[in-house]
């Protein structure tokens, strides 16, 4: 009635004309239609009633005493944590405080996810890359947090004068009568995949895609002791990036300049030669029966970091297929999967009495009955060498610690075996 009251008054001119009484009526009828449905909606919704919510059902969590009995005693436990039951209890230990939540708020939620549960199928997805039943993101990555944070699963790189002697015996030990006695570690690049990254979050999509493998990634630098187990690992730059150039961009480079004088760490030749940093030779020069013989037993170490990222992508199946979380959550799982690799790879040792035997070795002085190994080289005569005193200058491509090691191999009347020797053109 209002709108056709405003029409009438606006148009009314004295006499009433057919149009505005026709669109009068027709308002009319409209506003009683609208108030008739009104009425209508609010006396079927007080018949109706008020509906109550569904009482909350308690979901019957997995026993998993029983579930892990059973499967220790199958023999499929360790096929699928990628580790024992005994050591699934001792990281069970280390990060269980990380992983208990308060009780009385989980009561409103059907009960809480127990730490021995979020920890399996943490484990369950690293290792297969599959959800499981009653699992949520907010557990997985809870989880995967608590084990970054977990101090007894630091991944230390060796800077004291301590664990840079520990570090050269186990290379040492490596080394094929003891050719190479100055390794700390060894270092590569590894390029993790991931799904193509938005242009919000990096800016330059086209500097993640790696021309040589073909598909989006990020420059890995990493660094391994002798059992291949991870001193250092970082994403560095994007999947374009090389190797020499990617170290730099992260502080592995800086770790490794930081080594005492003739200390170095061994790497391929994607990286450039300093005296702390010694890659294998190549070019014109792999080709001198010098320089030949150091790459065969040079190898023998460097081939550690290569043997870590193999082991690492078969057991823990997440790095096989690329990445679909973002970058930030990337790091997280980069550094778990480093972690566990170094724990399952300690915990061998253990089993096998092989960490026993080295501890051995080093409380009684190790088979050559020092201490420490010399961090400054010496020559045949037992002569400590001074690297600032023979050589001041610097060039690319030359490293004088890297002439003394391969003459060192010579000294020692090394050659490459036959059978592996390069075939002439």
């Amino acid at each position: 009635m209002l709108a056709a009251w405003i029409i009438k008054d606006r148009y009314d001119d004295g006499a009433s004309s057919p149009l505005v009484t026709a669109v009068t009526m027709y308002l009319s009828i409209l506003e009683s239609l609208l108030l008739h449905s009104f009425i209508i909606v609010a006396l079927a919704q007080k018949l109706r009633g008020k509906t109550t919510r569904e009482a909350s059902h308690f979901q019957q969590r997995l026993n998993w005493d029983r579930f892990s009995a059973d499967h220790a005693r199958r023999g499929t436990f360790k096929a699928r944590l990628r580790m024992s039951k005994v050591s699934f209890d001792k990281l069970l230990q280390m990060v269980w405080l990380d992983l208990i939540i308060n009780e009385a708020q989980a009561a409103f939620r059907g009960g809480s996810i127990i730490p021995e549960i979020c920890l399996y199928c943490t484990l369950r997805w690293l290792a297969s890359g599959s959800h499981l039943a009653g699992i949520s993101n907010r557990v997985l990555w809870k989880t995967i947090i608590s084990i970054c944070n977990c101090e007894a699963l630091d991944i230390v790189f060796p800077r004291t004068r301590q664990e840079v002697n520990e570090a050269v015996r186990g290379f040492t030990s490596r080394s094929h009568q003891e050719a190479i006695n100055n390794c700390a570690t060894v270092v590569d690049g590894f390029l993790f995949r991931i799904k193509t990254p938005p242009k919000k979050a990096v800016g330059n999509v086209r500097s993640f895609f790696s021309g040589h493998y073909q598909c989006y990634g990020v420059n890995v630098q990493a660094a391994v002791d002798h059992h291949s187990r991870f001193t250092y690992v970082a994403f560095a730059a994007p999947g374009v990036t090389q190797d020499r150039a990617a170290i730099r961009q992260c502080s592995l480079y800086k770790l490794i300049e930081s080594l005492p004088p003739g200390i170095c760490a061994i790497g391929d030749v994607a990286y450039d030669t300093t005296e702390h940093m010694v890659p294998v030779y190549y070019g014109v020069d792999r080709k001198k029966p010098l320089c030949d013989n150091f790459n065969y037993y040079a190898s023998q170490l460097r081939i550690r970091v290569e043997m870590a990222f193999g082991l690492m992508t078969r057991k823990w199946g997440v790095p096989q297929r690329p990445c679909t979380t973002n970058l930030s959550h990337a790091t997280w799982m980069l550094q778990a999967i480093a972690r566990l690799h170094n724990y399952v790879v300690t915990e061998r040792l253990l089993e096998t009495g092989k960490a026993e035997v080295e501890n051995a070795q080093r409380d009684n002085g190790g088979r050559r009955r020092y201490s420490y190994l010399p961090s400054v080289p010496e020559d045949e005569h037992g002569n400590p060498i001074r690297l600032d005193a023979l050589f001041t200058g610097t060039f690319e491509g030359h490293s004088e610690l890297r002439l003394r090691m391969a003459e060192r191999v010579r000294r020692l009347q090394l050659t490459r075996p036959v059978a592996n020797r390069l075939k002439q053109p």
